[in-house]
């Protein structure tokens, strides 16, 4: 046999050979990989539902901090009224947002459209009459901000009592 043929044989050989373990080293990594994302997956989740649970005993005392206002009365109307959307609103807004299914404004909307008989441009237009801090804490649009606004906005209830 030719020595020419021999080489490409080695040649193609090593080339195989060399590629094989190449192959099972990316394999390795990439469930090594997929391990890690797993893992981080489930860390994520488990956030996600401590999120869930701290922002919904949150939503709570402001519920309980509304319903005292509410009952005391309030002159502002239009406040109490949207201040009472914001509240009722906020647990599911909690889910969907914190689940990442939504934005909190989406999942707000989600909530007025179909459980209340207003108009989310009605509640956009009441933002845009409020205060820099309400319409920047709105524009935010993450679970914080979400709960700060309706804070604030029980705030500012009290203090008109």
């Amino acid at each position: 046999m030719n020595i020419t043929i021999m080489g490409s044989i080695a040649l193609a050989v090593f080339a195989m050979i060399f590629l094989y373990v190449r192959g099972e080293n990316y394999k390795r990594k990439a469930k090594q990989l997929s391990s890690t994302l797993d893992g981080a997956n489930r860390e994520t989740k488990y956030l996600s539902e401590i999120v869930i649970e701290l922002a919904k005993e949150e939503q709570h005392l402001l519920h309980e901090r509304f319903v005292r206002v509410q009952r005391a009365g309030s002159p502002k109307v239009e406040l109490l009224r949207f201040t009472g959307l914001l509240v009722e609103a906020s647990e599911s807004v909690i889910s969907d947002s914190a689940l990442g299914k939504k934005s909190v404004q989406q999942a707000f909307k989600h909530h007025i459209a179909n459980y209340t008989p207003f108009a989310f441009e009605d509640f956009n237009n009441f933002i845009l009459q409020e205060s820099a801090q309400k319409r920047q804490l709105w524009t935010k649009n993450n679970i914080h901000s979400y709960l700060d606004l309706c804070k604030s906005c029980i705030e500012e209830l009290e203090s008109a009592i």
